[in-house]
């Protein structure tokens, strides 16, 4: 998947006119809706933050037409007006399907048609052994899963973190919750691109776009809880609270729970994208560099235009 969807290819067009003119339309939505940390731009997925997301990232890893609406709009049906992550989840998922959203089925299957025909995917030489002779098919309706469940709910939720929409976890005792983030955006250097992405990387640390992730058990084992050893079996799912990783006042101090973006070793640390920096085994998120990439150039877009309102 990585080597079909994350190429020299998208790379170049996350860098090109096309995406200059969706992050320069995203800034004039910002500012028409008058530049707020709350709202119809973060509300309407027909538009503002969400509509962009939609385009962007399958211009970008598609190298899907973003203004046309014969393919956009049948990709906005399935992840935001049906809810397309749901349909993933056990129990729930066949309940949404019988009763809310039955025309599920058919909604992934146009999109996996779409994915299918996208200058990515087609580009895809089919039955190679080193991809288990994968097909086409195969990996469009793979990416349909993938956008569902990671594409759109991630960075969706991260950029609402970034612009100040959600607010920073409410941790006991501490005050992190109402610290605002757009005040800190506020002071950036925005003509340096690292500056922008530690903000980013600080915003992760207090309140991961993704929180958690687990791993299956490949043994019985036992472990403490309270001041209790308890056995588990083999294949028991073991939830792992990523975002805790960010909050160890052994290496982050007394400052551990105050927002500080020029803090030691922020990224080399960070678990944001599910591996320890740029260390991983394996799990770290494939579309780090592209989130990376997308939402510094959002946050510059979107600063300036503050930076311009707030002078006007």
């Amino acid at each position: 998947m990585e080597d079909h969807m994350f190429t020299k290819e998208s790379a170049t067009r996350m860098h090109d006119d096309i995406s200059k003119e969706l992050i320069r339309n995203l800034a004039r939505e910002y500012r028409e809706a008058g530049m707020k940390s709350e709202g119809i731009f973060f509300s309407n997925l027909d538009g503002g933050l969400g509509d962009f997301l939609l385009r962007y990232l399958h211009y970008v890893l598609f190298g899907l037409d973003p203004f046309d609406e014969s393919v956009m709009g049948p990709i906005r049906i399935l992840h935001y007006k049906m809810a397309s992550a749901a349909y993933h989840l056990d129990l729930l998922g066949g309940f949404l399907e019988r009763f809310v959203f039955r025309k599920w089925p058919e909604q992934f299957r146009k999109v996996a048609r779409i994915y299918q025909e996208s200058p990515a995917i087609s580009a895809l030489e089919e039955n190679q052994p080193i991809y288990n002779k994968m097909t086409r098919s195969e990996l469009a309706a793979l990416m349909v899963s993938i956008m569902s469940l990671a594409g759109m709910i991630g960075p969706l939720t991260l950029g609402k973190i970034l612009l100040g929409q959600r607010e920073l976890c409410p941790f006991q005792g501490q005050a992190t919750k109402d610290i605002d983030v757009t005040k800190v955006w506020n002071t950036l250097n925005l003509d340096d691109r690292d500056e922008v992405k530690r903000y980013i990387y600080e915003c992760g640390r207090l309140r991961h776009p993704v929180s958690n992730t687990h791993k299956v058990s490949q043994e019985d084992f036992t472990a403490r809880i309270g001041d209790k050893m308890v056995k588990f079996p083999k294949g028991t799912i073991i939830f792992i609270p990523l975002l805790l990783a960010g909050l160890d006042e052994k290496i982050y101090g007394e400052t551990t729970y105050q927002f500080d973006h020029n803090r030691k070793n922020l990224c080399p640390f960070s678990t944001m994208f599910h591996s320890f920096g740029e260390q991983t085994n394996g799990r770290i998120c494939p579309g780090k560099e592209i989130t990376e990439t997308m939402f510094i150039d959002v946050l510059i877009a979107l600063g300036e235009m503050r930076r311009d309102g707030y002078r006007s």
